[in-house]
């Protein structure tokens, strides 16, 4: 037990009997707190392999006995002889930073009084159970840790943490979201400079695919989870058979002296590694899509879309900038010869907080429109092709177009598999006409309007059109990725 957490907190400001009363509380709370956790030991389904333990700690409100069939699945999968112990029973079922430090001490305690003889334990926390285990980390006696339904901070690279880590997301996680499980995949590839391989086994990011954040344990979940849970594609059953899988090759490639054991679990890593990637590349890919830092493609695909018929014959190029430079600027363009323009556009990136239900894991800002003051068609028919027949120029893209564009975009990188269940399951996005105003000065103020209603996410987008611009407010590539893979997945509540 570690002594310093028993030391009473003292409240600023109080003073006297005041002070000795408050202190006499946080004793009798901690005490409380640290006699009432629980310790449920699961004896190993055999002896033979590198003795582990694993110590799970659980998401808010979950008992532990509702990881019974999560670490049976881990034993079952595993060539080690695998020991867990089930924590529970923390202060209002809340586990806090103090209460998962006793929890980690007392489970190691009870597992060597069961009989297990190695010094190698692991930790599994699941959702914010995962939040408060990484930060015990440094003061325990822990060899790795698994984090299911869980990340490590967003400024926290993996390769810097003190002992190997496994980040275990579910697909349909509607808690952590696998948006932001991408932004952990994102600090991978950072590391194949550093050492891949190592990092391979040393710091997985791996995702089950068709499950929910509630399948990481069974039986009843808490309201937050309810509430915020997207369901899942695949039975309770298989999501313990494949968390039982990684979770074993993850620990087996960590701690085994096996060579062959470690080998055949490296193996099964980097393919789930492989998976994975291909999963969560596209978000980061249409992220930089929106705005990469200096250009938004996004707006050049948006130019050329709106050439229409003339575009092979222009070159487009992009400047993100801020306002007030974003509200004096105009879009330009130079003709190169008699039949080929450069054409400059300029965006403004409207950024907004990520979908976040328990309001900790996704506290990142993302592009969730886009302003973009483009050249209109007109003007490019002008420049290039006004000599021909004005009977065979089609009419000018609008502005809503450009969101249709947005969701088939989105779709695309997808995949098929997203996209036959945003087919099945998915409500649309409902695409409004355009407002249509005047001048960049009734332009600019106009917010760009996107609503949700039980048919679907409305999406109205912002115009201003004369003959030399087109500028339009439209939906982010990423907002419409976001729709597509986890918000039209969940139930609307007016």
């Amino acid at each position: 037990m570690r002594g310093d957490l028993l030391l009473p907190r003292m409240r600023p400001g109080l003073s006297g009997s005041l002070s000795v009363l408050w202190t006499y509380i946080n004793l009798l709370l901690l005490a409380t707190a640290v006699n009432a956790i629980k310790i449920d030991v699961l004896q190993p389904i055999r002896s033979t392999g590198k003795e582990v333990g694993l110590v799970f700690i659980p998401d808010f409100h979950i008992k532990g006995e509702q990881y019974n069939e999560t670490a049976h699945a881990i034993q079952a999968s595993s060539n080690l002889t695998v020991w867990a112990a089930l924590t529970e029973d923390y202060t209002m079922n809340v586990p806090d930073l103090d209460d998962v430090f006793e929890a980690i001490d007392m489970a190691i305690f009870k597992l060597k009084r069961a009989g297990m003889t190695s010094k190698d334990f692991v930790g599994v926390g699941h959702g914010r159970g995962g939040d408060f285990l990484q930060k015990a980390v440094k003061y325990t006696k822990l060899k790795a840790i698994v984090l299911m339904g869980s990340t490590l901070p967003l400024d926290t690279p993996l390769r810097t943490f003190p002992i190997p880590v496994l980040t275990l997301s579910a697909e349909l996680d509607g808690l952590v979201q696998i948006t932001r499980i991408a932004e952990e995949y994102k600090k991978l590839p950072d590391q194949r400079t550093w050492n891949f391989f190592r990092g391979l086994y040393r710091t997985p990011v791996i995702i089950i695919e068709g499950a929910n954040h509630a399948q990481f344990a069974s039986g009843d979940m808490p309201l937050h989870i309810e509430k915020g849970d997207l369901s899942p594609n695949i039975t309770d059953e298989q999501a313990h058979l494949m968390i039982g899988k990684y979770v074993s090759a993850f620990v087996t490639a960590v701690l085994s002296t096996n060579d062959s054991q470690a080998e055949n679990a490296l193996g099964d890593l980097a393919e789930a590694f492989s998976r994975a990637a291909k999963r969560l590349q596209p978000f980061l890919d249409i992220k930089n899509l929106d705005n990469d830092g200096e250009e938004s493609m996004w707006t050049v695909l948006a130019q050329d879309y709106f050439a229409d018929e003339y575009g092979n014959k222009v070159a487009v190029y992009n400047q993100v900038l801020e306002n007030p430079s974003f509200f004096s600027k105009h879009p330009t363009f130079t003709k190169v010869d008699s039949d080929n323009l450069i054409i400059g556009t300029v965006t403004l990136v409207h950024v907004g907080r990520e979908r976040n239900f328990l309001q900790i894991y996704s506290a990142k800002e993302i592009s969730k429109e886009i302003h973009m003051k483009l050249v209109s068609k007109d003007a490019i028919w002008k420049a290039v092709a006004s000599k021909n027949d004005t009977s065979l120029r089609s009419a000018p893209n609008t502005c809503k177009s450009l969101n249709q564009l947005a969701l088939s975009i989105a779709l695309t990188l997808s995949g098929e598999k997203v996209q036959e269940r945003y087919r099945v399951r998915g409500r649309p996005i409902i695409f409004e006409e355009d407002t249509i105003l005047g001048a960049n000065i009734l332009w600019a103020p106009t917010p760009f309007q996107i609503w949700e209603e039980g048919d679907g996410l409305h999406v109205k987008a912002v115009s201003m059109v004369s003959f030399k611009e087109h500028y339009c407010k439209v939906m982010s590539l990423y907002h419409a990725m976001e729709w597509v893979n986890v918000d039209s997945l969940r139930e609307y509540e007016d």
